[in-house]
């Protein structure tokens, strides 16, 4: 997560949805400055944390695409509307790349300022059937999130309140604040090495499944499975013994369904008597989204370890394809050393007919194999887009810079293309030295890194 300085603070709550999501996730400022972001961000621009500093959203945007981009957010930050409001528009990276985006973005109000949360997906790595339903889960997410978080903030809040009101007078005590609290408020007595219930808001209820008459005098063990007790207890024992504390552990429902929760407390005295009170928070989304993000790195692994045998695949294929045609031609020559030596009259016919069947039939391969024509196929398969974007991109490249620039994208080595062209090394210089010209890269850019990101 980074944020810039010396201008608006983004709050907690917004700042931790943003650190939470899987997706590009930034927030903006009204006026369009960029307040915060995730690392996912930096990944698909290509711009660091200190280049990132200070920048406008606009100043990403692909130029045709400008005046519709602000259009739409001026819609979000003038006109109030806080339901999502999608756009497709694209971006240009720090290489000069243009990226295809869904960006999904609302105005949220938290502490009487306004902030806009932009999520974004990269069109490119996603199938269209896919994205209503993607687009659903990251809002469904992203609510969540928002909700929790502040949830989080007014317990806080609400623990600086209860410190200084609470009391068990029931005429004293702020029933309609703990009543109001996010989450389930407890209030237990110390007797001995025992804790028993003695005040509750309504969310122990509707939360956790008890009646009220369920609840007075229970000792915590009730709402916990043995496993969980034990740290229930660790924590309780630390109350007293560090002022406060913090756990996140799982909560038994009565219907037996076992609830994560963020539970802090702290201890007070009143008439003689020992206490401990405290607010917990159930986090069940914070667990669901750490789920989800495991899966999706299991798929990036999964991916990844595809995309690198795909990889190996069209570098085998681009070598033997050339080891191929290479072996037919030396073959042709060896036929045609043999023919020029004898002459037909001197030559058994049988033979000789064989061989020029032979010859022919080479020939035949050579003509029906399109060498490039074979690895552009397979090279498409696993780089869908990469000639069309490329090629938009710019325009003046030729055919045979773009089949040059494919074999870099697979790594290849300038050797290992000069055997597959059959041209010599100098000759890869020269074209080298063009295609760096024509992508108007600086002598410190490397050409393999800038071409990888298409």
């Amino acid at each position: 997560m980074s944020k810039t300085k010396n201008i608006e603070t983004v709050p907690f709550s917004i700042e931790t949805i943003i650190h939470g999501m899987p997706e590009v996730s930034y927030v903006i400022s009204k006026k369009g400055s960029l307040l915060a972001w995730n690392k996912n961000l930096e990944l698909l621009t290509g711009f660091s944390k200190d280049e990132l500093l200070f920048k406008f959203m606009q100043e990403f945007i692909y130029p045709p695409d400008k005046d519709k981009v602000l259009q739409k957010f001026m819609e979000i930050a003038n006109k109030n509307f806080n339901e999502e409001r999608t756009i497709e528009y694209r971006i240009v990276s720090k290489y000069g790349r243009i990226i295809p985006l869904l960006a999904i973005r609302s105005l949220v109000h938290v502490d009487g300022k306004e902030f806009v949360i932009g999520i974004a997906i990269n069109l490119d790595n996603v199938e269209k059937s896919n994205i209503n339903s993607r687009v659903a889960k990251i809002i469904h997410y992203k609510n969540k999130l928002r909700n929790y978080y502040q949830k989080i903030e007014k317990m806080n809040q609400a623990e600086i309140e209860l410190k200084e009101k609470v009391v068990l007078n029931a005429k004293n005590f702020n029933n309609k604040l703990i009543d109001n609290l996010p989450g389930i408020f407890y209030l237990y007595e110390k007797i001995d090495d025992k804790f028993f219930l003695k005040k509750w808001n309504k969310n122990y209820t509707y939360d956790l499944g008890y009646q009220d008459d369920e609840l007075l005098n229970v000792q915590p063990h009730k709402f916990f499975s043995e496993k969980e007790y034990k740290k229930a207890k660790e924590a309780m024992a630390q109350i007293f013994t560090t002022g406060s504390a913090k756990i996140e552990i799982y909560t038994s429902h009565k219907n037996g369904k076992q609830i994560p929760y963020f539970y802090q407390g702290y201890p007070f005295q009143e008439k003689g008597k020992t206490y401990f009170m405290g607010v917990g928070i159930d986090i069940s989304i914070q667990y669901e989204l750490e789920a989800e993000r495991n899966i999706q790195e299991i798929e990036k692994i999964d991916a990844k370890e595809k995309s690198d045998a795909n990889q190996r695949e069209l570098i085998a294929t681009a070598l033997q394809i050339s080891k191929t045609s290479k072996i037919i031609k030396y073959s042709l020559k060896q036929i045609d050393a043999i023919l020029e030596k004898q002459e037909e009259s001197k030559f058994n016919t049988e033979i000789y007919n064989d061989l020029i069947n032979i010859k022919n039939e080479l020939k035949s391969q050579i003509n029906q194999q399109n060498n490039w024509e074979v690895f552009k196929l397979r090279f498409t398969k696993v780089h869908l887009n990469f000639f069309n974007i490329l090629k938009a991109e710019h325009p003046k490249l030729t055919k045979s810079e773009l089949k040059f620039a494919s074999y870099l994208r697979i790594h290849l080595s300038s050797s290992q293309i000069a055997s597959i062209l059959n041209v010599t090394h100098e000759a890869i210089k020269k074209t080298r030295y063009r295609l760096r010209k024509k992508l108007n890269l600086s002598p410190k850019d490397s050409l393999e890194n800038y071409i990888g990101k298409f």
